[in-house]
């Protein structure tokens, strides 16, 4: 069967070089423009769906998902809350909820005596508008700090412009047909680092963003090598309840809250001691959540996540990854170029049968679920677009000639 196969792909490419070489050049055509779509803020369609599969399947099979290893230390403000005034343009206009912020001076006091933890991202945000006693000792405490972050949005003004230096945009995009959390983009409008990519930069003492952009953001670049500006992103961390610890061990929960455990226990386990050596992500594990692909998720750990990736180097481009698509995407043009299908590579008539109900679509989708199950990000949406507009081009072009070879006929025989 392989010989016959062998020898029908040479026969192709003698006979239909013309065809190979249209089929190359689109090839690079979804190449780039895969990238480049790569890059936006937006999810790309397929992306959740391929993900979600794959995640129910290890779930099915037993597989542990999202183990939270003992470098980080998740901290849940959740409970931890007070009413103050807020004010609009200097007018008072009523009260709002916010994190306490005595708490979380006692946190950061002890953190930066200490000094000893490996990174702080502290997923509270400090709105202009909200006032308390301890908002000048603990903002000067932030911006004073090494190894901090904390989060701003579009839009949204910080209580003091001391904090400025030492915040990242937190902000994702969703689209009506997919309002899920499935993609991360790192570097916001080519010069607004997020969260991840500071600490990114921050953790490898990188100066500037770390990921350059060339050309008005035509690509981008980390250290000289080539990466995508945005990933769809792999929940490596979940929280989730119980789950199991890196040596195995079962957790009622895989947080801790701010007050009630670590404050509390701070005369009994010094905070230094509780968090040493730990990246604290400090947010609210119970109300800012956001659909993902594994269920409802706090929002800090998404951006834990999107670091993880970054640390794991999972923005650079996979060169072999990109020859094994385009390898692909030219067999797959070949076959749309010259109006045939996949049945016709195999003699035996049974894998004929099978792969005669092989569309692009499932084929893409079947690529997507091996990318995904390895933890490659992988853009079904532009080839099968891309492939979809050919085949209706070339039907259209068939049904043309088939019409003139008509009309010609019956000219002939008049």
């Amino acid at each position: 069967m392989m010989k016959t196969l062998w020898k029908k792909i040479v026969n192709w490419e003698r006979s239909n070089r013309k065809t190979l070489r249209v089929s190359i050049l689109v090839s690079l055509a979804i190449t780039l423009f895969s990238y480049f779509v790569g890059n936006s803020m937006l999810p790309i369609p397929g992306e959740y769906a391929a993900q979600k599969q794959i995640s129910d399947f290890k779930k099915f099979l037993g597989v542990q998902l999202g183990n939270v290893p003992d470098s980080v230390l998740f901290i849940n403000v959740c409970y931890d809350k007070e009413l103050v005034p807020f004010e609009e343009e200097g007018m008072p206009v009523g009260n709002m909820v916010i994190t306490n912020r005595e708490k979380l001076l006692k946190l950061l006091t002890a953190a930066k005596e200490s000094n000893d933890y490996r990174y702080i991202f502290l997923d509270v945000i400090f709105e202009d508008g909200t006032v308390t006693p301890f908002d000048s000792a603990l903002f000067h405490t932030i911006a004073s700090m090494d190894r901090i972050v904390i989060p701003e949005h579009k839009g949204t003004k910080l209580a003091a412009d001391i904090l400025y230096a030492k915040a990242a945009n937190a902000d994702y995009a969703t689209t009506w047909k997919q309002p899920t959390f499935a993609h991360y983009q790192f570097l916001h409008d080519d010069s607004i680092p997020s969260v991840a990519l500071r600490m990114y930069a921050d953790r490898n003492h990188l100066e500037g963003n770390a990921i350059t952009p060339h050309w008005g953001g035509l690509w981008y670049t980390d250290r000289g090598r080539l990466c995508h500006n945005g990933a769809t992103l792999f929940m490596k961390v979940i929280v989730n309840g119980k789950l199991l610890d890196e040596e195995g061990q079962s957790r009622e929960r895989n947080y801790i809250y701010l007050g009630a455990d670590l404050l509390d226990m701070d005369e009994v386990v010094p905070v230094k001691e509780q968090i040493k050596d730990k990246i604290l992500v400090i947010g609210d594990y119970n109300n800012d959540m956001h659909t993902t692909y594994v269920g409802p998720q706090p929002g800090s750990p998404l951006c834990l996540n999107a670091y993880i990736m970054l640390m794991n180097g999972k923005h650079l481009v996979s060169w072999i990854t990109v020859l094994i698509l385009f390898l692909v995407y030219t067999t797959v043009g070949t076959f749309y170029l010259r109006g045939t299908s996949f049945q016709t590579l195999f003699a035996n008539p049974w894998l004929g049968v099978i792969m005669s109900f092989l569309s692009t679509a499932t084929l893409f989708f079947i690529i997507a679920i091996i990318a995904f199950w390895h933890d490659i990000a992988f853009n079904m949406w532009v080839p099968t677009t891309i492939y979809s507009l050919i085949d209706t081009y070339v039907q259209k072009r068939n049904l043309f000639k088939n019409k003139k070879n008509e009309k010609i006929h019956s000219s002939t025989a008049a």
